[in-house]
């Protein structure tokens, strides 16, 4: 039976990396918490009266609702047992406060927060099975209309990455999988599907309202 290694093992060497598809995770900052990212996956909108962000993590299901295949050695389940992720207030207007795990999860791999990005990361010798989970919470205190974005990477710490440890084998050969790059930084990763929190500043019924959200939407 396969070893299912921990978030920061060594990969092993093989000469071809095969993405494992796609998983999902996004940012829950609704009150009361309902589990999701806002209104059709558009994100909810933090405002000065957010105490705190879930982070969700589904590991197999896509964002659209479709199953993702571990393309590196089909029939490999989707488990969980460790995660990490990078979050971002690029404007600021965020500030960090505890992480509180929600996962049983009990072994510190890492974590740091400066400037604006913010990173953790949680491991267990217990594996899960694949499913939906909500990882934990994040205490923040919010100023203005920020938003709070998943990131691959952070300058704060160059071994901080987006990933969950995984029975899928994964396209570093590492049972573990990236969201946004592979393990030297490189696009595409083993998933990407993700939902941050959305501007607090609504699009105003203006020229220039409309001209953003004809861009933002990509039409």
């Amino acid at each position: 039976m396969k070893q299912c290694l921990l978030v920061f093992a060594a990969a092993l060497t093989l000469a071809i990396a095969v993405p494992a598809s796609a998983q999902y995770m996004w940012l829950d900052a609704s009150s009361p918490k309902d589990g999701l990212c806002g209104t059709s996956n558009n994100g909810d909108a933090l405002s000065p009266s957010t105490t705190s962000v879930d982070v969700w993590l589904s590991t197999n299901m896509n964002k659209n609702g479709t199953t993702p295949v571990c393309t590196a050695e089909p029939g490999d389940p989707f488990t969980i047992n460790s995660y990490t992720f990078i979050l971002s207030a690029p404007t600021g207007g965020v500030t960090y406060g505890a992480w509180t795990d929600n996962m049983g999860f009990t072994i510190a791999a890492g974590g740091a927060q400066a400037g604006n990005d913010f990173w953790v990361a949680k491991a267990s010798a217990t594996i899960l099975p694949p499913g939906t989970y909500k990882l934990g919470s994040l205490a923040v205190t919010v100023t203005g209309s920020p938003s709070l974005q998943i990131l691959a990477a952070t300058s704060i710490d160059p071994v901080a990455q987006t990933s969950f440890g995984s029975a899928c084998i994964g396209q570093d050969f590492n049972n573990t999988l990236r969201y946004g790059t592979n393990q030297d930084g490189i696009p595409p990763g083993d998933w990407n599907d993700i939902c941050g929190t959305a501007s607090g500043i609504p699009v105003t019924e203006t020229t220039w309202g409309k001209i953003k959200a004809i861009y933002n939407s990509g039409n």
